[in-house]
């Protein structure tokens, strides 16, 4: 699902970006939005890129989701399962461009698109990435201190681009794997019993 978030938010920010005419962007060819590790493009490669740039930085849990009961019930049974594990991913968009006005102009256009939009269901979004048939995704930017950004742009190994922070909440993880099952208490009867002698 980590994938396919990031995918499925890829997808809806080049439908936005598209619709504007190329020529505000001189020397840029389509597609400008890519899902890939900054950290892992040689600086030779990054000096010559035309795109913005979504990368993973961090994950982690949301707390406040985690006492979800961990059973459901049918007419006949209860069902133990292990509940979901919802993540908030940390989403840096950079954008590196050879131009800086591109660059800027591009960073706009993104925090515009998640301002105006930062609610994604599977009842206000079409998409065409596979396996996205229920979702609820919320985007929050996210302003790390002048120290975070020093060791984030450090860890990644480059020099910092213009760039903006995203966390997105709640991507469910879970895996269809049930505990146990048990059948349910319908009645209680205290017939030939020996406590009421």
């Amino acid at each position: 699902m980590i994938f396919k978030s990031i995918e499925f938010l890829k997808e809806q920010l080049t439908v936005y970006t598209d619709g504007f005419p190329a020529s505000d962007l001189p020397g840029v060819v389509k597609p400008y939005i890519k899902a890939e590790n900054l950290a892992a493009i040689e600086e030779g490669e990054l000096l010559n890129l035309n795109n913005l740039v979504i990368t993973l930085v961090n994950i982690n849990e949301d707390a406040t989701l985690k006492n979800i009961p961990n059973y459901q019930t049918d007419v006949e049974h209860t069902i133990y399962k292990n509940p979901p594990v919802y993540l908030n991913l940390f989403l840096l968009f950079s954008a590196c461009f050879k131009s800086y006005s591109n660059a800027l102009l591009m960073l706009s256009r993104t925090i515009r698109f998640f301002q105006a939009k930062n609610t994604f269901t599977h009842k206000n979004s079409i998409t065409q990435v596979k396996d996205m048939d229920s979702f609820h995704l919320v985007m929050d930017l996210y302003s790390p201190s002048f120290e975070q950004v020093n060791y984030i742009w450090s860890t990644l190994g480059g020099k910092q681009r213009p760039f903006v922070m995203y966390k997105l909440r709640m991507v469910e993880m879970k895996r269809e794997s049930i505990d146990e099952t048990r059948g349910i208490i319908k009645t209680i009867s205290m017939e030939n019993s020996s406590i009421l002698k």
